[in-house]
């Protein structure tokens, strides 16, 4: 393979890490909303492990993204008291 090449598919499975990512932590937050903390958590650090390695340029993209979902997860005052 010449160097383009590879330069090429680094670059789309960057992007493929990213893309998905973004899918798990919509999955997830879509989870906290219907009340599923347990699997929405299990979601958020499957994206959270996916992101550490992903390039920065693009897991800076989904940065706010994750801190959203991270604070839908958090269980509500008064649930399970």
């Amino acid at each position: 393979m010449s160097s383009k090449s590879l330069t090429r598919l680094r670059a789309r499975t960057d992007r493929d890490l990213a893309i998905l990512a973004a899918k798990q932590l919509h999955r997830s937050q879509a989870l906290a909303q219907a009340g599923a903390y347990r699997e929405a958590a299990d979601l958020y650090l499957l994206a959270t492990k996916l992101l550490k390695v992903t390039p920065s340029s693009e897991a800076s993209r989904l940065e706010s993204l994750r801190a959203q979902v991270r604070n839908e997860i958090e269980l509500p005052i008064g649930v399970g008291a």
